[in-house]
């Protein structure tokens, strides 16, 4: 497979005017009248200021949704335990470099409280009913998640975000990953969380086309929400990337009919080509890995130019199969 070579990546760290916009959204709504406002508890700042044991050991009692869904109290054989770390953490000289560096990225996170409410102003145009969740920032040191995502509640870890020039960074992941750890990212990240709730599909169904066409909605229904935002940072491919992907379409959809793919249940199989990978080799040493996600977002935006349903009956449709025959799927290479 013949990939260019060309660095663009460091292109999709901006989010883009509508006329830029690709992935077909030519009638963007005007949610100028729907009325979100969101704003942050600033956990992170909280711990900062605890001082002794006693302090962490009160927070995380009076904190259930910190302790037990982001820091995860209870894989600790006792919570003194979690205590004894955020108290060496908290109290390590670096922690004050860690916080100069949130308050240099994140500032008041205004600009990310105002991502997130133009955000929700799409997910309240297409769901009229939905709740707006709250929004909370913390911090662990890499010891609890990235990212909780509810219908209620959305706790996001800053020091993860704080990009390639911060002083400390999660050790165990590699480069491919990591470089999607910047705040760009974040409100994509939060987005496309909060779709799985929405995303119906066939759990019998194993096959790979199933798995493809569950991520190509959750991608159309991020694009939908996220109308100004570049596919990359959706998807999470660079630039050079996204164009490769784009000129070798026909390619990559021969690769998957020749090898059989589409029906293929094998979970080593299936991997290969969903899993998270710096590239997918069987493909081309220029193919990224996900290949899969990224076909399975083609398909549903060639379903959605077909069927011209709504955001919530595409979300509502569960029938991969019917998904990838009614789309008429047939790529052309840019």
């Amino acid at each position: 497979m013949i990939f260019n070579n060309s660095n663009h990546w460091l292109l999709i760290v901006i989010l883009l005017i509508a006329g830029s916009c690709s992935s077909g959204n030519k009638n963007i709504p005007d949610v100028s009248d729907i009325v979100v406002s969101v704003s942050a508890e600033r956990w992170d700042q909280q711990l900062f200021e605890l001082e002794g044991k006693e302090e962490i050991a009160e927070f995380l009692k009076q904190h259930p949704l910190f302790s037990k869904q982001f820091f995860h109290l209870d894989l600790y054989p006792h919570d003194s335990l979690a205590v004894n770390y955020l108290h060496a953490f908290l109290n390590n000289p670096g922690s004050s470099i860690l916080k100069e560096e949130i308050n240099r990225v994140f500032g008041d996170l205004s600009q990310l409280q105002g991502h997130l409410e133009q955000a929700f102003k799409y997910l309240q145009y297409y769901y009229p009913d939905s709740k707006i969740p709250k929004i909370y920032t913390a911090v662990t040191g890499f010891a609890g998640n990235d990212l909780y995502v509810s219908d209620s509640a959305v706790i996001i870890g800053l020091d993860y975000y704080l990009g390639e020039k911060a002083a400390f960074r999660p050790l165990d992941y590699p480069r491919y990953i990591l470089k999607r750890y910047r705040r760009e990212y974040i409100v994509p990240s939060i987005i496309l969380l909060l779709s799985t709730g929405l995303n119906r599909t066939e759990l019998e169904d194993n096959s790979m086309i199933a798995e493809m066409i569950y991520y190509g909605k959750a991608y159309y229904f991020s694009k939908q929400v996220l109308p100004f935002t570049a596919d990359s940072l959706l998807i999470g491919y660079s630039g050079e990337d996204l164009s490769n992907v784009n000129e070798n379409q026909d390619v990559i959809w021969s690769h998957f009919i020749d090898k059989k793919l589409l029906y293929e249940t094998s979970h080593f199989v299936k991997k290969k080509y969903m899993d998270e990978r710096p590239k997918t080799l069987e493909i081309g040493d220029k193919c990224p890995g996900r290949i899969g996600e990224w076909i399975g977002w083609e398909i549903v935006k060639e379903y959605m130019v077909e069927r011209q349903l709504t955001l919530p009956e595409l979300m509502e449709t569960s029938d991969a199969r019917q998904v990838f025959m009614q789309s008429k799927y047939k790529p052309q290479s840019l």
